[in-house]
């Protein structure tokens, strides 16, 4: 199977689950797709408060220990900041508790929220590929029944 196949492959399955059982019975790799592509996507949409605000958030907690998996240590870097505005437990998994938390930050809290959406965009910039850091984990784990 090439390497193409294999993304292939791990992909289907991945949104097999998802959209079939959900969240629940994904594989500590699958975790880690949906990780990366909620905070890939909410990031590019709106900004790291939308990524906190939205469902998306339900994973902030676990996410920076996925972006040390793949590689993306500044990604990493960057969302241990925003969660540690949450205090030592960080954003709660409850999307309406975390909504009340966020929503009651203070002024200079939510700007430097606002800037590390833009110091994210700039590591993109800069080459920051989420996408192909996690396609390359992904194939890392080839064999490996991470899948």
């Amino acid at each position: 199977m090439t390497d193409a196949e294999y993304l292939d492959s791990f992909n289907r399955e991945f949104w097999r689950t998802l959209h079939g059982p959900g969240v629940a019975p994904l594989s500590r790799l699958q975790r880690d797709a949906i990780c990366v592509m909620n905070f890939q996507a909410e990031l590019n949409n709106g900004g790291m408060d939308q990524y906190l605000l939205n469902s998306s958030g339900d994973f902030a907690q676990e996410t920076p220990d996925v972006f040390r998996r793949i590689g993306a240590e500044e990604a990493a870097r960057i969302l241990e900041e925003a969660n540690a505005f949450f205090g030592l437990s960080g954003p709660p998994t409850d999307r309406e508790a975390r909504m009340a938390a966020l929503l009651a930050l203070p002024k200079n809290a939510e700007d430097r929220i606002y800037a590390l959406s833009k110091e994210f965009y700039d590591a993109e910039d800069r080459g920051l590929s989420l996408a192909d850091l996690f396609d390359e984990y992904v194939l890392s784990q080839k064999g490996k029944g991470g899948g």
